[in-house]
């Protein structure tokens, strides 16, 4: 049995902790302000069309800086030219926490079957902490529950894949939108499983759902936490 203790009863920095205004979520900075109050930090990762791996949520360019382009279609050295703030790799990442904080890691995979999983995995082999994999794609998940077998995977349920859930049940944990259930649904499955829910949004919506679920991710965890 994997140990998935690590992520029970935490609170979890949504892409770490930022405004998008001074600091930009899934940035150094985002994951600094997390590690400073020692919150497990979640972040995303993309593959750029030059295998470098990036924390970047979105799959095009329009939110954060209001241009057209696919990320996954871009060199690093393009999209650093465009974006108005330092996006770090995933080795920057690992620099930056080595190992002092739990990573839920989202793995953002749709072209190049298996790349994104077969770069993560080998720079996870030499770091030395606690990490989870989650992905909304199940093909990822049977990834590396065929090929890293010791690390943790959680399956993300959200409104477009949530009648898929059965196909697989070979992962560690569920991540669910917690908008999605029921409470007593969400109880229900927590009799088997270790069930997290995204995002947490205000303190008010924290207290309504914490005895819900085993852990939470939160945006705006200063203000949850009032610190």
């Amino acid at each position: 049995m994997k140990d998935v203790s690590f992520l029970k009863g935490q609170k979890i920095a949504h892409r770490g902790i930022y405004d998008n205004t001074r600091i930009y979520e899934n940035t150094l900075a985002s994951y600094k302000r997390a590690l400073k109050y020692n919150y497990i930090i979640e972040l995303d990762l993309r593959l750029l069309a030059d295998g470098t791996i990036i924390c970047f949520h979105d799959d095009s360019a329009t939110r954060m800086f209001h241009l057209d382009d696919k990320i996954e279609k871009l060199t690093f050295d393009e999209l650093s030219y465009m974006a108005k703030y330092k996006i770090p790799t995933f080795e920057d990442v690992l620099d930056l926490v080595k190992g002092s904080v739990p990573l839920l890691i989202e793995l953002k995979t749709k072209t190049r079957k298996y790349l994104l999983e077969n770069k993560v995995s080998e720079l996870l082999d030499n770091y030395d902490g606690v990490v989870a994999i989650q992905s909304f794609n199940i093909r990822t998940l049977k990834w590396f529950y065929k090929n890293r077998p010791n690390i943790v995977i959680g399956y993300l349920v959200g409104k477009r894949n949530y009648k898929r859930e059965s196909f697989f049940k070979k992962y560690d944990f569920l991540n669910i939108n917690v908008n999605l259930f029921s409470d007593k649904r969400v109880r229900k499955i927590r009799e088997d499983k270790l069930v997290l829910g995204y995002s947490i949004k205000s303190s008010e919506e924290y207290d309504k759902k914490a005895s819900i679920y085993d852990s939470l991710i939160c945006d705006n965890l200063l203000e949850i936490d009032k610190l």
